[in-house]
């Protein structure tokens, strides 16, 4: 299985704050059963002042202790790009950083609102020959009620990742209910990853992936670039 969304780089976000923590959080995805995996920090983000070389510096850092550490598992770079609504859309599409090979892209909206440009900044994402991810969309209070504007964005190629945390319900009743009422109705359009940060509260839970939900798992970076 394929991880779209995760924390794993050492010391760049909120995620893993050590080397030793982002191979802890690798070795338990790999003995939960994911073979590929792609470190997705904040990019853009207003909570955060991270530099492509910050990135590039803890990749190269983790790229390296991880084929001795947990050798089965196959690393590859994308990031989690903010839609704050403040950038043009030319400019969003020029920051975007796909994940691995492929050319799809991990969006995120903030959680209180839906910016004012979105939809048009993903349309110019699509017209520029990449594949935008909505990241836990279950989060967004913007898009409660935007049914015609997700599918018509579905239509076009894009893609909706549920947090498996959100729909196991460990953040909650609520979030579960609303994580799985819109993961039953995007369905079709609908990727699940782990959203993984550390081993307390955010920790993966692909032991606890219900059979029933695993064909919304890629199973390879290709699969993915291919569909």
């Amino acid at each position: 299985m394929l991880d779209i969304h995760t924390h794993i780089l050492p010391g760049i976000d909120d995620g893993a704050d050590s080397l030793a923590t982002s191979l802890d959080l690798c070795r338990t995805l790999h003995a939960q059963g994911i073979r590929e995996v792609v470190a997705t920090p904040h990019w853009c983000s207003p909570r955060f002042e991270i530099s492509s070389t910050d990135i590039m510096q803890a990749w190269a850092k983790l790229s390296e202790a991880i084929t001795g550490a947990v050798p089965g598992l196959r690393l590859h770079l994308g990031a989690e790009h903010h839609l704050s609504g403040l950038q043009q859309a030319s400019s969003f599409v020029a920051s975007l950083r796909p994940l691995g090979s492929s050319r799809s892209v991990l969006i995120e909206f903030p959680d209180d609102h839906l910016p004012d440009n979105a939809w048009s900044c993903l349309h110019a994402v699509i017209t520029a020959g990449l594949r935008p991810i909505i990241a836990h969309p279950e989060r967004c209070r913007g898009l409660r009620g935007q049914h015609r504007a997700i599918q018509s964005f579905l239509e076009q190629g894009g893609r909706l990742q549920f947090d498996l945390g959100n729909l196991l319900g460990h953040h909650g009743l609520m979030m579960r209910w609303r994580s799985r009422s819109q993961f039953a109705r995007y369905r079709a359009g609908a990727i699940i990853a782990s959203d993984s940060h550390n081993l307390k509260v955010r920790r993966p839970r692909w032991d606890e992936l219900p059979p029933a939900w695993r064909s919304a798992v890629p199973t390879s970076l290709s699969e993915l670039a291919r569909n």
